[in-house]
C-alpha cells in the first residue's frame, strides 16, 4: 500500500538536527524504503476523536485541514485563499503555515526545505474554475479536491476506499525512542461527503 496524502504531509525522518528526536521539515517520501504503509482501515464512528486533548486546535480563517504530531503541539494548518469576490485564489488556493503552539502560538511560514519537501502542497487547475485538485509535494500521486462550497469557504475532500471523506485533521504518532525518529500509525479523520457519518482512516506503518 502505498503512503496515504496525510502520511505524506506530516512525516518525517530527519537527516540532521539532534539524533532521536523528530524535526520538523523532515519527510518520508513515497520512494523511502525505510518505511511504508502496511494496511489501513477505515471506520464509522459517532463522532471524530479527540486524540491529544491537551493540544491546542488551530480555528484559522479558510482552514480546511490540520496535521499533529505527537512530537509537540506545533501544528501545520492548511487555508484556503480567496479573491476579493470569495471565490478561491487561482494563484494560490491553499496555503500552508506553522502555528507554533509549542511556544507562543504564532503563525509562521514553512521553511523552504519543508514546503519543498515535505509539508508544502501544490494545487492545479480543472475545468471548474471553483475545484482544484492538491498534492503534497512529498506524495504527488494521492491528490485531493479542493472545492469552493460558497463564496469565501472551501472544503477538502479526499477519496478513501471508495468514499470521499471530508477532511477535518490527521495526527501521526511518531516513535523517538531509536536512534532514528519512525512513525507507529497515522490517523486521518473527516465526514463522510454523503452521508455525514464521521470517519476515521487508520494507516498502519512498518
Amino acid at each position: 500500500m502505498s503512503v496515504p496524502w496525510a502520511l505524506a504531509a506530516g512525516i518525517a525522518i530527519a537527516a540532521h538536527g539532534t539524533p532521536g528526536r523528530a524535526q520538523e521539515g523532515t519527510v518520508i517520501t513515497h520512494g523511502n524504503a525505510q518505511q511504508r504503509a502496511s494496511g489501513s482501515t477505515l471506520e464509522e464512528v459517532d463522532s471524530l476523536p479527540v486524540i491529544r486533548p491537551d493540544f491546542p486546535v488551530p480555528d484559522d480563517p479558510g482552514m480546511v485541514f490540520y496535521l499533529q504530531r505527537s512530537t509537540n503541539s506545533n501544528t501545520v494548518v492548511y487555508a484556503a485563499r480567496f479573491l476579493y469576490n470569495g471565490k478561491l485564489d487561482p494563484r494560490q488556493p491553499v496555503m500552508a503555515y506553522w502555528r507554533r503552539f509549542n511556544t507562543t502560538g504564532e503563525r509562521l511560514p514553512l521553511k523552504m526545505i519543508e514546503d519543498s519537501f515535505a509539508f508544502g502542497v501544490r494545487a492545479r487547475a480543472t475545468d471548474d474554475p471553483d475545484v482544484f485538485t492538491l498534492y503534497v509535494v512529498s506524495y504527488p500521486e494521492r491528490r485531493a479536491i479542493l472545492r469552493l462550497v460558497e463564496p469565501g469557504r472551501a472544503e477538502l475532500l479526499l477519496p478513501v476506499d471508495g468514499r470521499r471523506m471530508r477532511m477535518r485533521y490527521a495526527y501521526v504518532d511518531v516513535d523517538e525512542s531509536g536512534l532514528v525518529p519512525s512513525v507507529r500509525e497515522v490517523v486521518v479523520t473527516g465526514h463522510d461527503v454523503q452521508t455525514g457519518r464521521a470517519l476515521v482512516e487508520r494507516i498502519q506503518i512498518e
